[in-house]
């Protein structure tokens, strides 16, 4: 069970202390000072600095522990060594929650560093305080109007429905100061700096249960504690609340550039990926496009029942454009109904380009009437969810027409059932006319056709796993049967489960497998071909050889015996040549299955997220082609099939230029059985790789497996 720690009196503290205040006119003790005052913070403040009796007009204490309250919130603002020694030296628990800003707890690995950050935990646990950072910028609350970030060029801020946490202090200015200028509101917004104590699931979580917030955005570097990530997306689902997450990682550098920054390891990206896809946490690729995501759903007077989406374009260059884009990122387009454009091409003439995306032309631009007929006629028709417009916000008010359309939309936004957004052709900067009148209308303006797209694709991501929990009330993660006695037995001692041991292995799982036999020397490999039936393959069997093909180690379509002698002393000689003294364990003899599709089935133990199953297809290229897709494990049988579907390949296993397709229900199963064992195993199985298993027209069989245990078994 995930445990989360209350934030409340560090989101939204009472009283705060200031620590390494100082009446100096610059640096980030004086910049908070300003901020507070700016955003006019009511509650009680006090410097502490043994070398000031006053700074700011106030009393400035000399040390913690002449406090005269038990603050909420300690902002310490001091090197790392004098951290250490700060909270050393007090007798007393003076603060109930600190944000400590500097760098130095080993996000470089440098050892004192590491005995500095092992320090604060051991002070968090023994106290019962809660720590923001190290080595981050703060934090704001607009409902206590805590501003505790040093930041003065944010200016004023709109208090609104979107909460920020970010693992990057310098890149949260940024977009902060972006969301003001796009006029979107905030609830909170903070630098979870390296997590020493609380992390940033711990901020999820506390923002899915403020009603204030809306929606959440978080700038991720690593995360921590996989377990509480998956129950706060499961929350959010739930709540009907979007998580929209950048996170960098993409490139070993981006995962590198995160160790470095916060000490944090980026992780496998593309078992996050997964995690985001199957738990509808919004995964975007930019701060344009975060900003956006968020923008829309701020706005949008309610979530869509499905994911086809309907355009409205006064271009058909853009409406080319969007569709597109839309093919692209894989956003459903509404096919309407034939009665649906036949109306339509009434409204608007001869050669009107009437489909979806629509250009409503010159007759949408020049009557408002046919305009907003044409957003009734689409709004009725059962095939669109959701609709979108294409409009600029009004710059100032010489365009009363634009503004009166608009103004028209709202009311009809508000009124419909299904939700409606707008969206530039490019994107472009607001000034303060337009973010009063979008405050007003209540709309949501996405800037440029890439950005709504995306957005637009999140939404109906989003919208349909909210109807999904709706619909079941309960979270469909199954729960794997747990290992007989026997399979672990058959895991014990042994690091790597070569090829045989695997086949023994998933033999009792009931996997199906491909007929073979060990052999200990040519002559017995003889017999078991023979006793197979030839064509067989023979194969290298030796201790820690896993890629039996970069050693000669495998031998295709022997047809007699001679072959099969010829084939094991090739074996052996390469082996031998290869590593020399070395033991080789024998021959594995196996059919040769005629025909099919070679894929590959497989899992990893992933340290933040546990057990995932992949598939894609397989053989010797699954290296280069990498056209794989993962699912935390286990998976049902509906799961199943939709990794089957979503690899680029599939079109192979569907049947491809005449070839009979495979036997998709038999695979399905055999992906579930594979991510049934990685789930049971997971204390005990590091990774899994079938690879082929090759898909038939009727039932499939494994050709080559191995299993690597964890190291703590």
């Amino acid at each position: 069970m995930a445990d989360f720690k209350d934030l409340s009196s560090l989101l939204d503290p009472q009283s705060i202390a200031i620590v390494g205040a100082s009446p100096k006119q610059s640096g980030w003790p004086a910049r908070l000072w300003s901020n507070l005052q700016h955003f006019r913070y009511a509650g009680n403040i006090y410097p502490v600095n043994p070398g000031y009796e006053t700074v700011w007009g106030l009393k400035c204490y000399r040390n913690l522990d002449e406090l005269p309250e038990t603050v909420d919130h300690a902002i310490i603002i001091i090197p790392a060594a004098r951290v250490v020694e700060l909270l050393r030296e007090s007798r007393r628990t003076a603060f109930r929650n600190a944000t400590i800003y500097s760098g130095g707890f080993g996000e470089g690995r440098e050892p004192e560093g590491l005995k500095r950050r092992e320090f604060l935990r051991a002070y968090a646990r023994e106290r019962g305080v809660h720590f923001c950072g190290p080595n981050c910028m703060g934090l704001v609350s607009t409902r206590s109007r805590a501003m505790l970030f040093p930041d003065v060029r944010l200016g004023e801020i709109r208090e609104g429905g979107l909460a920020i946490v970010s693992q990057s202090g310098g890149l949260l200015g940024s977009l902060v100061r972006a969301a003001i200028s796009s006029g979107i509101g905030l609830s909170y917004f903070v630098t979870s700096g390296n997590e020493i104590d609380v992390e940033i699931s711990d901020y999820l979580h506390h923002f899915l249960r403020d009603d204030q917030t809306k929606v959440i955005a978080a700038f991720i570097e690593g995360v921590r504690n996989g377990e509480k990530f998956l129950t706060v997306a499961r929350e959010a689902v739930a709540l009907g609340k979007p998580i929209i997450a950048l996170k960098i990682g993409r490139s070993a550098e981006g995962g590198a550039a995160a160790l470095a920054h916060t000490g944090a390891l980026a992780g496998d990206d593309r078992v996050f990926d997964a995690v985001c896809i199957e738990k509808a946490i919004l995964r975007v690729h930019d701060l344009d496009e975060l900003l956006n995501c968020a923008e829309l759903f701020l706005n949008l007077n309610r979530l869509p029942k499905g994911k086809k989406t309907a355009f409205v374009t006064f271009s058909g260059g853009l409406r080319g454009l969007v569709s597109d884009l839309s093919k692209e990122v894989g956003l459903e387009l509404s096919e309407l109904r034939p009665s649906t454009e036949a109306d339509l091409g009434k409204l608007l003439g001869v050669g009107a380009s009437v489909g979806n995306p629509l250009d409503a032309g010159w007759g949408g631009l020049s009557s408002q009437e046919t305009y907003l007929n044409c957003v009734g006629l689409l709004l009725n028709d059962p095939e669109v969810d959701a609709l979108t417009l294409q409009e600029e916000l009004p710059l100032s008010n010489v365009r009363p027409d634009k503004e009166s359309n608009l103004t028209a939309l709202a009311g009809i936004a508000r009124e419909s059932s299904k939700p409606i957004a707008m969206f530039s052709m490019i994107s472009q900067s607001i000034n303060e006319y337009a973010r009063r009148f979008k405050e007003g209308c209540r709309l949501p303006f996405l800037q440029g056709a890439e950005n709504a797209v995306q957005a637009l694709k999140h939404l109906g991501h989003f919208a349909e796993a909210v109807q999904d929990y709706r619909h079941q009330q309960e979270d469909r993660r199954l729960v794997a049967t747990p290992l007989s006695a026997g399979a672990r037995a058959k895991l014990a001692g042994r690091k790597i489960l070569n090829e045989w041991q695997a086949y023994d292995f998933f033999r009792d799982c009931g996997l199906p497998l491909s007929k073979a036999l060990l052999a200990g020397t040519p002559s017995e490999a003889v017999k078991a071909a023979e006793e197979i039936g030839y064509p067989v393959a023979v194969k290298l069997i030796a201790p820690e050889v896993t890629h039996k093909s970069d050693l000669a180690g495998v031998k295709l379509n022997l047809a007699g015996a001679v072959e099969v002698r010829s084939a094991c002393s090739e074996i052996e000689s390469a082996f031998r040549a290869c590593r020399p003294g070395a033991a080789i364990g024998g021959f594995l003899v196996q059919e040769m299955l005629r025909g099919g599709v070679e894929t590959i089935i497989g899992s990893q133990n992933d340290p933040q997220f546990g057990p995932v199953v992949m598939f894609g297809l397989g053989g010797t290229a699954v290296e280069i082609y990498r056209d794989v897709t993962l699912r935390l494990a286990p998976v049902n049988l509906l799961e199943a099939h939709q990794m089957i579907r979503s690899i680029k390949g599939y079109p192979l296993l569907a049947g491809f230029r005449g070839a009979a397709p495979i036997d998709q229900e038999s695979l399905a199963r055999a992906i579930v059985l594979i991510s049934e064992v990685a789930a049971a195993g997971r204390e005990l199985i590091e990774s899994i790789d079938v690879n082929p298993f090759i898909c038939l027209e009727q039932g499939g069989k494994a050709v080559d497996a191995v299993i690597v245990t964890r190291d703590s078994f």
